[in-house]
């Protein structure tokens, strides 16, 4: 199956969608289980109003946005030049991180929320060694504020930002403060629409009161479901911080800093969870640009059989969690 995505063709990322279609067609036929979103934002609140969250439109949607995510993945990556062999594989490992739990499976707001992390990064990006990049800047944080106005511990994400300009650029206040009023900005213009409509006490329950908390994880059940997921993630997390000198080697210094950032987007992820109300497993999601990048670079390095075997077993592995009762 990986073999179709051994191309440097970026377009060739269409190709995505009957991968998409493997990995979710349990829930467009009969969903793992029923599902309500958590952590919603505004602008979640608005698309769930409009098209819900687990009708087949609110499916059809996700299956868009992975595919766009995936081609914004794979583009970060070719046009970043971040593996040591050009192919398709940051898209593809996305999709399948995107995928590989049943909690993943549906609209939810993290999902939506990662489209604007993904041109946040690809913004960041493209600040290195460009003397005119103010609008770079405002848009990278403006994005990070759209995307927290779905799921509001993406805010956090202005931590990647901040450093990721250190990184990048030599260190300039005037650039820290268009980062924070990008990052307002969403806030400033929802708040005054709010205002508008006399609802500037709803706007602050629904984005700020109901999802800000401490040490809050009352989403997540216990059972050996909930064990199986944190053991994915956590060998997963473990496996990409052990094999991070493998990443950096035989690279410029230019993609060494673009992988440092990537690492400090896991960072402001995991972060956010200390400080969302009822966290639940969506959350994770959050984590799935870098870890997508980097189990790329890992499957790239193996040998093809091999690749393809433990490929075909993850995937088996993220269908059969669709499917194992768990909760028994």
């Amino acid at each position: 199956m990986l073999s179709f995505f051994r191309t440097n063709q970026i377009f060739s990322s269409i190709l995505l969608v009957f991968y998409i279609l493997l990995l979710r067609f349990s829930v467009l036929m009969s969903p793992p289980f029923v599902w309500t979103p958590s952590g919603t934002g505004v602008l979640s609140e608005w698309l769930y109003g409009w098209a819900g969250w687990q009708s087949l439109g609110a499916q059809i949607l996700a299956i868009v946005l992975l595919l766009v995510q995936g081609f914004l993945v794979n583009m970060i990556a070719i046009n970043n030049r971040l593996p040591n062999e050009i192919n398709l594989f940051p898209g593809v490992f996305y999709v399948l991180v995107s995928c590989l739990l049943p909690d993943f499976l549906y609209l939810s707001p993290v999902l939506i929320g990662n489209t604007f992390i993904l041109i946040a990064i690809i913004e960041l990006f493209a600040t290195y060694k460009n003397p005119a990049c103010a609008d770079k800047i405002f848009n990278a944080g403006f994005w990070i504020g759209v995307a927290s106005l779905f799921y509001f511990p993406f805010i956090f994400c202005i931590i990647f930002l901040i450093v990721g300009l250190g990184i990048l650029r030599a260190f300039n206040t005037r650039e820290r403060l268009m980062s924070l009023t990008g990052l307002f900005m969403p806030y400033l213009l929802a708040g005054m629409y709010y205002y508008a409509k006399d609802g500037f006490d709803v706007f602050w329950k629904i984005q700020v009161s109901d999802n800000l908390s401490f040490l809050s994880f009352g989403g997540i059940e216990s059972g050996w479901n909930t064990y199986v997921n944190i053991a994915l993630f956590a060998l997963m997390l473990i496996y990409v911080l052990v094999d991070s000198n493998a990443y950096f080697a035989k690279r410029n210094i230019q993609v060494q800093k673009k992988i440092g950032i990537l690492y400090w987007v896991m960072a402001s992820a995991l972060v956010g969870l200390f400080f969302q109300k009822n966290l639940s497993f969506e959350h994770l999601l959050m984590l799935a640009p870098s870890l997508g990048i980097f189990l790329a670079f890992t499957f790239t390095g193996m040998k093809r059989q091999w690749a393809e075997s433990v490929h075909f077993l993850l995937v088996l592995g993220a269908l059969a969690l669709q499917f194992i009762p768990w909760q028994l």
